[in-house]
């Protein structure tokens, strides 16, 4: 079963200074070209991945702490960001966006490494880690894995259905998303710019990979996890998710914040991220 560690964020986070950051290109097994960077250069490696429709620009709060304590690679997955793609380019799917992340891993030589997953993301990870085998040391989840509407299998119709909404006005419906699933209390300039940040992305594309976000099943892949899974997940949202059982899964949830943690209050978030990942990675 699950257990659960409830965290009360409190104070406000001013923007980090990211600092200096190796950037690099690469390809996916498909030929995709994939951005990446590299800051830090101490501690194990962990490798950031971003959620739908978003970038790796989503994580600026987190490099400047993570990388005095890690190595932290992030990178845009096929299709988002820096990493352009055209809709039909791939048959997108979670496994795609994980040999996405392994490419990555490999261009950069971690022969080891943690991953971040952030809503999709978490997803994408669970499939990084399966192709990782004994490389992959640990999955933390931002805000993931547990909802059954996201991370459990959707029939067609109800696929279809859900992408509707976003096909007549993909800016306006992503706002309505975001403002419903941010906090109340969520800085506005923080929601529009998540908003504005997801809806950057090609619309046809960025519907593809829902519809492979919501075709995925958590189900069978979690039992052939063979590294731990923690994630740090919103106390706000929960009541209103129909919640999947994960044997194994170390829930953090984290008040007073929505579905955008590491943006929406870094300065709490970051304090637990660090405190897991210490505790999973460091001696």
């Amino acid at each position: 079963m699950c257990s659960f560690h409830v965290v009360d964020p409190a104070g406000e986070a001013a923007p980090t200074d990211v600092g200096t950051a190796g950037h690099g290109r690469t390809t996916a097994a498909d030929g995709l070209a994939l951005d990446y960077a590299v800051r830090g250069g101490g501690g194990p490696t962990l490798i950031l991945v971003h959620g739908w429709s978003c970038s790796q620009d989503f994580w600026r709060f987190q490099l400047q702490p993570l990388a005095e304590r890690f190595r932290v690679v992030t990178l845009d997955l096929a299709g988002h960001g820096r990493s352009p793609a055209a809709p039909e380019a791939r048959a997108w799917s979670m496994a795609a966006h994980a040999g996405d992340v392994m490419a990555v891993a490999d261009a950069v030589g971690a022969e080891r490494f943690a991953l971040v997953g952030h809503s999709m993301g978490g997803a994408v990870a669970i499939e990084a880690a399966l192709l990782a085998g004994p490389r992959c040391r640990l999955v933390l989840g931002v805000d993931t894995f547990e909802d059954a509407a996201f991370y459990g299998a959707c029939r067609p119709a109800e696929i279809a259905a859900r992408l509707r909404r976003f096909e007549a006005g993909f800016a306006a419906a992503l706002q309505a998303m975001v403002t419903r699933i941010t906090a109340s209390r969520t800085d506005r300039a923080v929601v529009a710019e998540i908003a504005d940040g997801m809806a950057r992305n090609d619309p046809a594309l960025a519907l593809r990979v829902l519809g492979a976000l919501l075709a995925w099943d958590i189900g069978p892949r979690w039992p052939q996890l063979a590294c731990p899974v923690e994630t740090i997940n919103s106390a706000l949202l929960a009541p209103g998710i129909e919640r999947l059982a994960l044997d194994g899964l170390v829930v953090h949830a984290m008040a007073g914040v929505g579905h955008f943690p590491m943006m929406e209050d870094p300065a709490a978030f970051n304090a637990l991220a660090l405190s897991i990942l210490e505790r999973r990675l460091l001696p």
